[in-house]
């Protein structure tokens, strides 16, 4: 028995109280077709196709949410090392200055003028460190590879082996990454 609006088969699983002036687009398995566009709510619990459909839109849309959470945060880290990285090119420029104060107060045997050398020096390093560029410790500490370049070993006995005896460029560190090794003088003890 067909209906005259839906052109139903008997055995058809849409509901034949529906309204619309559509032909049904069932299959041969009796399920409503995905392009019915009958809207009747009846036809629409009876369909098969609705329910599939929503749990497909539904993991798209998480999946979308969960890659969209992914580039945020790859975005952010992404951004928060470029910052570091500009902030560290920055740095390494004034790095150099700092080795010429070193250098220029060897030299220097006014005591006028090396009061007023140091103060800028001085000056320069307290602005590094408000922006966490820290010094190295070497002198007197025990040589770590991690930190310090050794240019030269030198044997001293009353001190003990892997020490830092001189220091012969400061090296640095920002955010606990190093920016520059320490180049050193190091104690090696004769076997």
């Amino acid at each position: 028995m067909k209906d005259k609006k839906h052109n139903h088969e008997e055995n058809c699983k849409c509901n034949e109280n529906c309204n619309c002036e559509e032909q049904c687009k069932c299959d041969e398995e009796n399920k409503c077709d995905e392009n019915c566009t009958c809207g009747e709510e009846k036809c629409q619990k009876n369909c098969s196709c609705g329910e599939d459909k929503v749990n497909e839109y539904l993991d798209m849309a998480k999946r979308l949410q969960a890659e969209f959470e992914n580039y945020r945060k790859r975005t952010f880290f992404e951004l928060k090392k470029a910052k570091e990285d500009g902030e560290i090119n920055v740095i390494e420029v004034f790095l150099p200055c700092l080795d010429t104060f070193k250098v220029a107060k060897k030299s220097i045997t006014d005591p006028k003028v090396l009061e007023g050398v140091e103060m800028i020096e001085n000056n320069i390093s307290q602005a590094l460190e408000k922006i966490g560029v820290q010094k190295i410790e070497s002198i007197g500490q025990k040589y770590d590879p991690n930190l310090h370049n050794v240019i030269a070993i030198a044997n001293v006995a009353d001190k003990e082996n892997d020490i830092i005896l001189d220091e012969y460029q400061a090296g640095y560190k920002y955010n606990d990454r190093v920016i520059r090794y320490s180049k050193v003088i190091v104690n090696k003890k004769e076997d």
